[in-house]
């Protein structure tokens, strides 16, 4: 293989957002690509277009995973369900059995890398309070929601996998993502952002003085790529989150100068109102079978600072593009006015 050959590489979820971009990012790095998801959705085009082999699986069924790593060198794992909403049969199945179905196909198919994408959240929220929270600090609170816990039980699999089996495994643990051509997480505070901007004031949950985190889908990306050509990442984990720490007030105060021109005054919804809002939100949904228009999940994530210490992985030789969110933050937000996403 020639420095700029890296082997072919499965890239999973490779139909999401974050997979999507892996995709390409990959593809830019010099390997060969094999995407697979349970459907290639709107992405078949740029997959063919960037000569990428789409292979449709569904991860929670261990049959059928030999035949989709036969070849494969390494393994981007982003596949997973961020949706608070998400029953849990469901939200399980994805985020963890498919996880060791992976594991155990990779073992099998002897993958020389495993780059395995879980989240922040499964630290909890009140773990080193007022602190930077490093990898391997306490976890003085459980992961607050079934989402994280989901992400956690993953992470354990392979974790288990890198000291049982030898799988030459690193996890990333990415703050909130933002990016180009999301279409849930911190889009839809984006996109509620633009349609409410006839409304005199901005609706916050809480005081918004909670600190915020967050990543752009290009340095997720960048980073598990990177781990790639470092045999020191294998069998850790690492934060993967930008520099920027600024209050939830002053994140939506940048919002509405880029989207809208102007700051808007603020009216605040105290947490103490609006989880009996959410509770009873939940409640009608699941009675309708639609989903809520307020999660508890979403208050309980609003209410804690989430301050990442992104140290250990700058220690790696990794540089971030974004370092600070702002830059990247603006070019996502003229590309969604400039793309019709948000529209008049």
């Amino acid at each position: 293989m020639t420095e700029k050959d890296k082997g072919l590489v499965l890239v999973t979820g490779a139909s999401g957002f974050t997979g999507h971009h892996m995709v390409a990012e990959a593809v830019k790095a010099g390997f060969k690509v094999r995407a697979t998801d349970v459907s290639s959705r709107h992405y078949g085009a740029m997959f063919e277009a960037l000569g990428v082999e789409f292979v449709c699986s569904d991860l929670t069924r261990r049959e059928g995973l030999d035949d989709l790593l036969k070849g494969v060198d390494s393994v981007i794992h982003v596949a997973g369900i961020h949706d608070y909403s998400t029953p849990d049969k469901v939200i399980f199945a994805v985020n963890v059995d498919a996880v060791e179905n992976l594991c155990d196909a990779s073992i099998k198919a002897r993958v020389n890398r495993f780059m395995h994408v879980s989240s922040v959240g499964v630290y909890g929220y009140s773990s080193n309070p007022g602190n930077p929270v490093k990898e391997d600090d306490p976890k003085i609170t459980p992961p607050l929601n079934n989402y994280n816990v989901s992400k956690w039980e993953g992470e354990k699999i392979v974790q288990k996998y890198i000291k049982e089996k030898g799988l030459r495994a690193t996890i990333f643990r990415p703050a909130a993502i933002y990016g180009s051509r999301s279409e849930y997480g911190l889009y839809l505070v984006l996109k509620m952002t633009y349609d409410e901007r006839n409304k005199k004031k901005k609706l916050i949950l809480g005081k918004g003085d909670t600190i915020e985190a967050f990543l752009h889908v290009e340095d997720m990306c960048r980073a598990a790529i990177h781990a790639y050509d470092h045999d020191e990442m294998i069998g850790e984990a690492y934060n993967v989150a930008d520099d920027t720490h600024m209050t939830s007030a002053e994140f939506y105060k940048l919002l509405s100068r880029e989207l809208l021109g102007r700051e808007k005054d603020f009216f605040h919804l105290p947490l103490s109102v609006a989880k009996p809002l959410a509770i009873a939100s939940q409640f009608i949904a699941r009675r309708l079978k639609t989903k809520p228009l307020l999660e508890k999940a979403t208050l309980d994530y609003v209410n804690c600072n989430k301050i990442w210490d992104n140290s250990k992985l700058k220690s790696t030789g990794f540089k971030f593009k974004y370092p600070i969110m702002e830059k990247g933050m603006k070019e996502t937000l003229a590309w969604y006015k400039e793309n019709g996403w948000f529209k008049m």
